[in-house]
């Protein structure tokens, strides 16, 4: 039995959409950024602050919504954040300028970032032990999932209703689910043998940081953060930036697409056979050889620069980026959910989260500056970052072992 109880089984669908939806409308502004700016008459590079105020959203939510998933419960807390990005995910279809949509894109970003710890905590609790890794990271890949599928959506949509209808079409998907979750909360209490995850103790804010940094946890606090950071980092690098990057090598805009969804595609594969692997090896020996790996991937697209002469390397050697860099970045929620304690493990990820959103913040900036470059100096950069979360996983202490306790 993969879930704790069955009746866990819809809650834990549930939560699966909610992170589809979440990589589905975070992706939106992204598919939908070249129609808008043609119809504002604005500069892409406006836009910049844009994706930097959904990013900071997105580590002020991982905190606050995070917390509030440890002191009221899991349920109410990943319903308000879904229903927080739908709705102002879909208002994003009234905008009129960049401030506008800024404002927008900021508060869906609170929910972007609190749906994340929320559903990792969910999925952990609810999945036998000896699925749980798997089951965790296969949950936070929706969110590449979710991106991805939303490219399709957005090739329909675009061409032929325009960008206002897939904001909406984001929107209210979102809204119905965030719906359907808070009406599980009301059926687990009107049913009790529906086995309801019941709001925890409550434990303030202070408390909870004083418990995940205190003597005995502070190493691996201190660790696990600073290993999202840099998994964040090199990840939206590469997710911001590399569809520039290979355009700027002369590939065509098609060509660079599909490099850019093959490193997407290749995080999926990395984190889905990482897992798989940790049950037999635990996180320790496959997170760092995946980190190297990606180091020296890094370092092979430094040496030989991505060339359209060269396309099949070029987007193999991209794809083995993706799986070792953005497989590992799905893989550390599993391993930061086994950290904690369930009082506080929402508030502990999220407060990890926003640490490592920093790193995505600064790589937001960093990342123009790199393109400039010599494509060589991009992938150096990404070949440290990988070399440094290396390190980082090394210093933690608790990792998941090798073997797990039978279900």
């Amino acid at each position: 039995m993969i879930f704790v109880q069955p009746a866990y089984r819809q809650l834990g669908v549930l939560t699966v959409l909610a992170i589809l939806l979440d990589g589905l409308d975070g992706q939106a502004l992204s598919f939908a950024l070249p129609a808008i700016a043609a119809e504002w008459g604005a500069e892409k590079s406006a836009f910049g602050f844009v994706f930097m105020a959904g990013l900071i959203g997105m580590a002020a939510g991982t905190i606050v919504l995070g917390y509030v998933g440890d002191r009221f419960g899991r349920h109410i807390a990943l319903g308000i954040s879904v229903v927080l990005f739908g709705l102002f995910t879909g208002l994003c279809a009234m905008a009129g300028s960049v401030n506008e949509i800024l404002l927008l894109r900021f508060i869906a970003g609170l929910g972007m970032g609190g749906a994340l710890p929320n559903a990792a905590a969910l999925m952990s609790e609810t999945i036998a032990p000896r699925w749980r890794a798997v089951a965790v990271t296969a949950t936070i890949l929706c969110i590449p999932l979710g991106g991805m599928l939303g490219g399709i959506l957005a090739s329909w949509v675009l061409p032929a209703f325009g960008w206002r209808p897939l904001f909406i079409g984001c929107g209210l998907a979102s809204i119905l689910l965030g719906a359907l979750l808070f009406l599980q909360k009301h059926q687990a209490v009107a049913a009790p043998e529906a086995m309801e995850i019941s709001a925890l103790p409550a434990l303030g804010f202070g408390q909870t940081l004083a418990l995940v940094l205190g003597k005995d946890a502070r190493r691996d606090t201190l660790a696990i953060w600073i290993s999202y950071f840099w998994s964040l980092m090199a990840v939206y690098l590469s997710l911001n930036w590399l569809p520039s990057l290979l355009v700027g090598a002369g590939f065509g805009l098609g060509d660079a697409s599909i490099g850019a969804a093959l490193f997407n595609c290749g995080g999926i594969v990395g984190a889905l056979l990482g897992a798989l692997l940790i049950r037999t090896f635990g996180s320790r020996a496959v997170l760092v050889t995946m980190a190297l790996c990606g180091a020296v991937t890094s370092v092979l697209l430094a040496a030989f620069p991505p060339n359209p002469d060269a396309f099949l390397l070029s987007v193999s050697l991209i794809a083995v980026l993706g799986i070792s860099s953005a497989g590992i970045q799905s893989i550390l929620f599993a391993v930061a959910a086994q950290l904690y304690t369930v009082e506080t493990r929402s508030t502990a990820i999220g407060v990890a989260l926003g640490f490592g959103r920093t790193g995505a913040m600064i790589s937001a900036v960093a990342g123009g500056v790199l393109i400039g470059w010599q494509t060589g100096g991009f992938f150096v950069t990404t070949a440290l970052l990988m070399a440094l979360l290396a390190a980082s996983l090394m210093i933690l202490r608790r990792h998941i072992e090798r073997h797990r306790a039978p279900a």
